[in-house]
């Protein structure tokens, strides 16, 4: 099942709602405004071959979740880098973007993206409860890694800021933001909601206040109320977009509840993302279109498309 089906059960068809020129000319603008190094494509998962969701372009031999691939769509998007997530390490049925487990998936990536590190930000896919993943931690940063992600139901962890604290405590003095799913995700098998609800994310922000947190699809529509509160309590937590805009996803955050969240963040804490592979060019332009909905100018635009989120990695 289609990732953007398994919470509604539909069947996808054409995109709801007409695309509208309002939101392509506030985009135009921004990248007008902003050189393609400063336009980062946000939230990209990246993956070993894997035939039963994805193929291989026949006139380069890539898969979408390629780095190469990856590299080749944002240009074509006029971005000149994109954040890269290594694949999860988990068994086969979790999820697609995975390598086996006892393989490298950092090391998938770095080797994976030797030829295109220029416009590759890599992001390291860790379970912060697997042992030895601390040291893992501290060799990943040193060796160029700018970011971790968290998926606690694909890889089946709950975010406890006890017993895992030596690995937030090297996470906070390394400065490296922290991408953290939020919201239900059924695909893969179920996970218990208070191994990872916006409360637990809530004590490891009060614990680690150092750490920045990236809240990957603002809690969807379950939990965008939640992440809200995380979002106004928290000075290093940002929202990241990734599939809140297109009601045909399960994290989709209906505008009613954007237009709150942005009137009371702003737009300094907001990150676009976009779940590529799971994500083209027509998925961009209805997404440009829902944000200029929401009254955001080219300014603001150049904000989530890589303003925000490179004023993090250029602290570190």
């Amino acid at each position: 099942m289609d990732r953007r089906e398994f919470i509604t059960g539909t069947t996808l068809g054409a995109a709801s709602g007409a695309i509208t020129t309002a939101g392509e000319s506030h985009a135009a603008q921004a990248e007008a405004d902003s050189p393609p190094e400063r336009r980062v494509l946000f939230h990209c998962h990246t993956f070993p071959y894997a035939n039963d969701q994805f193929q291989r372009d026949p006139s380069t031999g890539l898969h979408p979740g390629h780095p190469e691939h990856l590299a080749a769509f944002i240009e074509g998007l006029g971005f000149g880098r994109a954040t890269a997530i290594s694949p999860f390490e988990v068994p086969e049925g979790r999820c697609t973007s995975r390598i086996e487990p006892g393989q490298d998936g950092p090391g998938w990536l770095s080797s994976s993206s030797q030829k295109v590190n220029d416009k590759i930000i890599r992001f390291a896919a860790l379970d912060p409860a697997k042992p030895g993943e601390t040291e893992r931690l501290e060799k990943l940063a040193a060796g160029g890694f700018a970011g971790v992600k968290f998926h606690p139901v694909i890889c089946r962890f709950e975010i406890d800021p006890v017993r895992d604290s030596e690995f937030y405590t090297v996470l906070e003095n390394l400065g490296l933001p922290l991408l953290i799913h939020t919201g239900v995700f059924g695909a893969g098998g179920s996970w218990p909601l208070e191994h990872y609800h916006p409360l637990k994310i809530d004590r490891l922000a009060w614990k680690y206040p150092g750490i920045p947190l990236i809240l990957a699809h603002g809690g969807g529509a379950a939990f965008c109320r939640e992440v809200l509160g995380l979002l106004q309590m928290h000075p290093a937590s940002f929202l990241d977009l990734t599939h809140t805009l297109d009601s045909r996803y399960a994290w989709h955050i209906p505008q009613a509840e954007l237009e709150l969240i942005f009137s009371r963040i702003g737009t300094r804490k907001v990150i676009y993302g976009v779940d590529f592979p799971w994500y083209d060019e027509e998925d961009y332009r209805r997404d440009m279109a829902s944000l200029a909905e929401l009254g955001l100018d080219s300014e603001d635009f150049n904000r989530l498309l890589g303003e925000n989120f490179l004023g993090l990695i250029e602290k570190v």
